[in-house]
């Protein structure tokens, strides 16, 4: 559950709302008027998660490259019949266990 603060409280309690992400890791939502206005979290979840997000985009991108690839490589006949690809997929596997 995330913690919500009025962003008076940055001025007034820095000291415990550093300690509150410090503890738990976890956002605090400072708010004005009633809406959300700042976000507060400790710097090092910050960056684990920046690390984390980012691993997620380029793989995301490595599936969409191949993906691409795939579809260039159908469109161009470089394509071959899944019997095929198969009885050549369990050779490749065969001799990668032989070694």
């Amino acid at each position: 559950m995330p913690v919500v603060k009025p962003i008076s409280d940055l001025q007034r309690n820095l000291g415990s709302i550093a300690q509150v992400c410090h503890e738990t890791g976890e956002p605090v939502y400072l708010t004005r008027n009633g809406s959300a206005s700042l976000v507060v979290m400790d710097a090092d979840e910050f960056d684990r998660q920046a690390r984390a997000l980012s691993a997620v985009r380029e793989r995301e991108e490595r599936v969409q490259r191949a993906i691409a690839r795939g579809y260039d490589d159908m469109l161009n006949g470089r394509t071959r019949p899944w019997a095929q690809a198969k009885q050549d997929a369990d050779r490749i596997r065969a001799a990668r266990n032989a070694e």
